[in-house]
């Protein structure tokens, strides 16, 4: 992803990121020329079918997208009640991204969230965590699209454990509305949609499920192609150049990408099928492919696992005469407690220390502020290190023939000196064990098990540092071309 965003040489015929305002016209125009009227009309039936009782934001959007409006997406499983925070933090950005399109170009650009329904790995939508306490939906009915299966056994679940568990009031306010998504919809794709629409419709973003009978009709090119093969073989070209230049493929390409709908599970394709369109489903590497072909799409929020498999994909847009969307790495966000920024002011860092640099980094720095490291070196080690230089080269003009017995010697020596410096090091940051304890503890809020906080911790989570929902300030500060970490100041 580093190398994607700065755009290097080895990297950049796979995919262009979103840097910077210019690129927006280009892809205004390449979008305007590739879709169709017919296609915004299937698709603006399937919306306007999937998502009833529209409150006045969807409604404006819906009219926009009627009259030509283009779109930036962001996509995700169906997790239980959002799960790790970046289910939302996603849909923020997407929402910001749009707004922030939409007043640079003066073109009329719509959110969408799609519906990663037809995933069918249960368990990695199964759990939520919430300060400390985590829930687990346990049900019978696995295997096959998460998006269809019954959600009354989740409700029920879902409600015993919220009588228990120790909720702030805005928390309570946000995991009881979603209860009642999961009370009232027959599946978790429903409930999923109207626990979005909820949420975020005051920003007008739109909801879409890919599990469509008529949009997957409209796609029966992208299923005929890859049933003979000719998609697989251009995405298994692709995964080889760029494993040739150093980089890990993200998903494995199979000899058919596809997988069936037919009966109860979802069940890969291994050889050529006569399946009607709605029963035939895209794995990872072709779901891109499906949403771009359907939407009239600028730009895609995804995390860095997303965006490193849609550089996989880049040949089979240019084979489908689909232009492929400026790829946009997500936004983070980190909530700072009062304690923590307490214990920053205490060890003289910013919040930008503990982000940008990593905690060996830190205590070395640290250290050496302290101590002087390097005159330290020399005033123990210096002496020494001289005299074994002066004996190893006097050996070599006495008795040459020993040379690399000579060599050896002092390298051993200074080895030992090497050791004895480590030791002296452990020993430093031991007598700085106030300073590195404060240190740990702070980076362990910034980077929670050494990892993201929003793919850690849950967006309710969120809620606990503060009395309401932030998403408004979120929404207004992500509103960028940049993307960032943004830092939420608490006041507990």
């Amino acid at each position: 992803m580093k190398d994607f965003l700065k755009q290097v040489d080895s990297i950049k015929d796979f995919g262009t990121p979103l840097t910077d305002d210019k690129q927006l016209t280009e892809a205004l125009s390449a979008r305007q020329r590739q879709f169709s009227a017919e296609q915004r009309e299937i698709l603006v039936d399937v919306l306007v079918k999937q998502n009833p009782n529209l409150n006045e934001y969807e409604a404006q959007s819906m009219e926009k997208l009627k009259s030509g409006a283009f779109t930036v997406t962001t996509g995700h499983q169906l997790m239980v009640c959002g799960g790790t925070a970046f289910f939302e933090i996603k849909i923020l950005g997407a929402i910001a991204l749009a707004n922030r399109i939409e007043k640079e170009t003066g073109t009329s650009v719509v959110p969408i969230f799609w519906m990663a329904t037809e995933d069918h790995d249960f368990e990695e939508i199964a759990s939520f965590s919430i300060n400390g306490q985590k829930f687990t939906w346990s049900a019978a009915q696995t295997g096959g699209p998460v998006g269809r299966i019954e959600v009354d056994t989740l409700a029920a679940q879902l409600e015993k454990f919220l009588s228990t568990a120790d909720l702030n009031k805005a928390q309570h306010a946000m995991l009881h509305s979603r209860l009642a998504s999961y009370k009232k919809a027959s599946n978790l794709a429903e409930a999923t949609r109207d626990i979005v629409r909820k949420w975020v419709g005051q920003f007008g973003v739109l909801v879409i499920d890919g599990d469509d009978a008529s949009l997957k009709q409209s796609a029966s090119l992208i299923w005929e192609k890859e049933m003979n093969g000719e998609l697989s073989r251009n995405i298994t070209q692709t995964t080889a150049s760029l494993t040739g230049r150093g980089y890990k493929a993200q998903v494995h390409p199979r000899e058919i990408n596809l997988f069936s709908l037919e009966g109860v599970k979802r069940e890969r394709i291994l050889r050529p099928m006569d399946l009607a369109p709605v029963d035939i489903s895209p794995n990872a590497l072709l779901r891109p492919v499906y949403q771009e072909f359907v939407l009239p799409n600028l730009v895609y929020v995804g995390g860095g696992g997303e965006l490193a498999y849609w550089l996989q994909i880049g040949g089979v847009f240019k084979d489908l005469e689909i232009p492929m969307p400026l790829l946009y790495l997500r936004d983070s966000v980190v909530p700072l407690s009062v304690k923590a920024q307490k214990k920053l002011e205490q060890l003289g860092l910013d919040v930008e220390d503990v982000l940008n640099k990593s905690y060996a980094d830190l205590v070395a720095q640290h250290v050496d502020s302290k101590h002087d490291i390097a005159l330290q070196e020399q005033r123990i080690n210096g002496e020494l290190q001289r005299a074994i230089e002066q004996w190893q080269g006097r050996l070599k003009i006495e008795f040459p023939e020993l040379g690399v017995h000579s060599e050896a010697i002092a390298q051993g020596m200074l080895n030992k000196l090497g050791r004895s410096t480590k030791s002296r090091m452990r020993v430093l940051k031991a007598r700085e064990a106030t300073w590195t304890n404060r240190l740990h503890s702070v980076r362990e809020e910034v980077f929670p098990d050494n990892t993201f906080w929003e793919r850690h911790a849950s967006y309710a989570d969120l809620l606990n540092f503060f009395e309401e929902d932030p998403k408004l300030q979120l929404v207004e500060k992500m509103s960028t071309i940049k993307a960032g970490t943004y830092i939420l100041f608490s006041e507990k």
